[in-house]
């Protein structure tokens, strides 16, 4: 069972390093506009710095920074459907706490929904951007249709319990 009170003190932590690590790269972005003569706004430039030049990373290694392992994805699908789902939940909260959040999953069962976190949000590029910026990700799940197109036939109904900003 994972710790969340540890990963959420070991995150604001970490979100006061980036922020601060944030701050300078915006200061070297106006002093660099300024010795050449450019305007020197500091909301311009910090919009430049979100868009073009702050640091990459992943999910993965966002989650791994603050202490929640994700297992190999061959691992997981081997786990009995009661671990799964745990784990699962497990990963959906971890997630929130990075600012990730899911939405339209109620027609994909765990397995399906965890292929899919791994397949397309965990190792995705994404801004290294400090909370404070306001930057959410929202990953729509509702074109993944499990077994091919058309309508879900059935529902798990989950996204009404998943996390929220």
């Amino acid at each position: 069972m994972v710790s969340f009170e540890r990963i959420r003190r070991r995150l604001a932590c970490i979100q006061e390093d980036k922020q601060a690590a944030r701050e300078k790269r915006i200061d070297r972005l106006v002093a660099e506009a300024s010795g050449r003569g450019e305007d020197e706004d500091r909301i311009f430039w910090s919009i430049v710095h979100d868009l073009e030049v702050a640091p990459m990373t992943t999910n993965r290694r966002q989650l791994d920074e603050i202490g929640f392992e994700i297992p190999d994805l061959e691992s997981v699908l081997e786990l009995d459907p009661r671990v799964l789902k745990a784990m699962l939940w497990e990963l959906i909260h971890a997630l929130a706490l990075v600012r990730v959040y899911l939405r339209g999953t109620d027609h994909l069962d765990d397995r399906a929904l965890i292929g899919l976190l791994y397949e397309r949000v965990i190792d995705e590029p994404v801004p290294d951007l400090p909370h404070a910026v306001g930057v959410r990700d929202w990953i729509d799940c509702s074109d993944d249709v499990a077994g091919g197109s058309g309508p879900p036939t059935v529902s798990f109904e989950r996204d009404a319990r998943l996390p929220r900003p």
